[in-house]
């Protein structure tokens, strides 16, 4: 008896688990594809995976709404060469979810070197079939 609960146990969870990873990998495709057009000043893709409501907020505390943003990476005075991210962390709450992450940023400001590491805590909203960034606040560490 202990033997058949336990494997019906271990075949939920494994199912469970199996069911989790799907939304992980969606959310981890739609950060590495707005780092991408961040770095190739992408507007169309930029305007396809943020939601009209954003609030982009800079670790310098500067806060943007979805088309001061789209314009400051369009024709801001940071251009970005390569976004590179690590120990991300995912939860999710129905259609949302909370990623936290470090960044690593190279790039120019007005011309002279970009070199900064950011802590960076995004949410993101499932709309329809695409996961769209709804907010993301930097700060420094």
């Amino acid at each position: 008896m202990n033997t058949r609960f336990l494997s019906i146990i271990l075949y939920l969870l494994s199912f469970t688990i199996a069911e989790a990873q799907p939304w992980k990998k969606d959310i981890e495709k739609s950060i590495e594809s707005l780092n991408k057009a961040m770095v190739l000043q992408d507007r169309q893709l930029l305007e396809k995976l943020t939601a009209d409501e954003l609030s982009y907020g800079h670790s310098t505390g500067l806060v943007e709404n979805r088309k001061e943003f789209v314009n400051n990476v369009m024709s801001g005075p940071v251009k970005f060469v390569s976004i590179n991210d690590s120990a991300q962390n995912m939860n999710r709450s129905g259609n949302i979810a909370i990623v936290r992450q470090f960044s690593f940023i190279k790039g120019t400001r007005n011309g002279e070197a970009l070199d900064i590491k950011i802590g960076i805590l995004m949410i993101w909203e499932k709309q329809g079939s695409l996961w769209k960034l709804l907010a993301r606040q930097g700060f420094k560490i």
